[in-house]
């Protein structure tokens, strides 16, 4: 009893046991959960198998158009890279026109867009096109399977 007395009136002896016990902890700590402990503190990141994932769309900015090999660059949308397509013969290109302009578009939501065939002539770098594709097209950087391409204003 007499003990606790002593310390309830010394706070000098209360610093000192708060300072000591946040010593200790602080020393637990890094020998519990420091990095490179194994089970403790690491965190596992899940990521599916590649070939899970399916793509078969592109949405890029056409950077270069070569007409005799029927082979469109374009940027891809996150890496700097460049992603090659060949068109065939059976792709079909299409140029999307809006009933309004697009900078003012109206109030109202609903329109018809029309629809134009080109060709892979009438593609300019700078076009912002919409590329389908019959195949998985996740993680190729180029491919020859186009269904369709869409040409935005």
């Amino acid at each position: 009893m007499e003990l606790v007395e002593k310390i309830k009136s010394n706070p000098k002896v209360i610093v000192f046991v708060f300072l000591f016990v946040v010593a200790l902890s602080g020393i637990a700590f890094f020998f519990l959960v420091r990095p490179g402990n194994p089970g403790q503190g690491q965190v596992e990141v899940f990521e599916p198998p590649s070939s899970r994932i399916e793509v078969f769309s592109l949405a890029a900015v056409i950077s270069k158009i070569d007409i005799q090999r029927k082979l469109i660059t374009v940027r891809h949308p996150t890496k700097d890279r460049d992603i090659n397509v060949i068109v065939k013969d059976s792709s079909e290109i299409m140029k999307i026109e809006f009933p309004f302009d697009p900078a003012n578009p109206p109030s109202q939501a609903s329109f018809a867009p029309k629809y134009t065939k080109i060709t892979i002539n009438d593609l300019k770098p700078g076009n912002h096109a919409l590329i389908e594709s019959n195949e998985n097209i996740y993680n190729k950087y180029e491919f020859d399977n186009v269904k369709s391409i869409q040409v935005l204003p």
